[in-house]
């Protein structure tokens, strides 16, 4: 089983391998596997970044992110300025290519809304946008509306979870109810809890997801 004190070293050797920056001081707290970020970063895509490299490392069972965002005062935008080059990206991205979605910024935080067909447009929506310079934090608000007619097939899930290669699909089970998809059960870690979550939602015909798995201690 991975200590703490070895979990905590992993995490802060991965974090600086990839975010190393010198706007970039990240605290890392191991408790029982459940990792805390403190500390600040100069964008909110390393922010994320820092979150999501984190929940992927095995024993990581969740993570708090308290990290703090400091922006240069020369990277400082109107909220106008981040709102005309969020549309502008949207208009040139093949995954957000349409009218449907709408932004409000309010100091530097980005509210998405509107309908989305597919999960994947909103999650692309997102990661078009959290790199940009003054973008302090999204909301996305976005809400699935997949076609009435479009049924999920179990089957083609259970395949899906089994083919991939990072997860070990033999204790995840599986619940649908109309367009929802419940994911119970258990993983060995973090990311095989993403990845499961992932892939579940991009079944055709899904509106929701819960992703109920949890992490089996070693």
């Amino acid at each position: 089983m991975i200590t703490d004190d070895i979990l905590r070293q992993h995490v802060i050797q991965v974090l600086k391998q990839e975010l190393f920056s010198i706007d970039c001081n990240i605290i890392v707290i191991s408790n029982n596997g459940i990792i805390t970020l403190k500390g600040h970063v100069d964008t909110y895509h390393k922010k994320t970044q820092a979150e999501r490299l984190s929940s992927k490392m095995t024993g990581v069972k969740s993570v708090i992110n308290e990290i703090d965002l400091i922006i240069n005062s020369w990277e400082e935008k109107k909220d106008i300025d981040i709102t005309t080059e969020i549309l502008n990206t949207f208009r040139w991205n093949w995954n957000t290519l349409n009218d449907t979605i709408t932004v409000k910024a309010i100091n530097g935080w980005v509210t998405l809304s509107g309908e989305l067909e597919w999960n994947y447009q909103k999650e692309a929506a997102k990661e078009a946008i959290i790199s940009l310079i003054g973008v302090k934090g999204v909301s996305n608000e976005i809400r699935i509306k997949s076609k009435d007619d479009i049924k999920i097939d179990a089957a083609s899930l259970r395949l899906a979870l089994q083919n991939h290669i990072a997860l070990d699909s033999n204790d995840i089970e599986i619940e649908i109810s109309e367009s929802k998809i419940t994911l119970k059960g258990t993983v060995e870690s973090g990311s095989q809890k993403e990845i499961a979550g992932h892939i579940a939602w991009k079944t055709k015909g899904v509106i929701s997801v819960e992703n109920e798995l949890l992490i089996e201690e070693d």
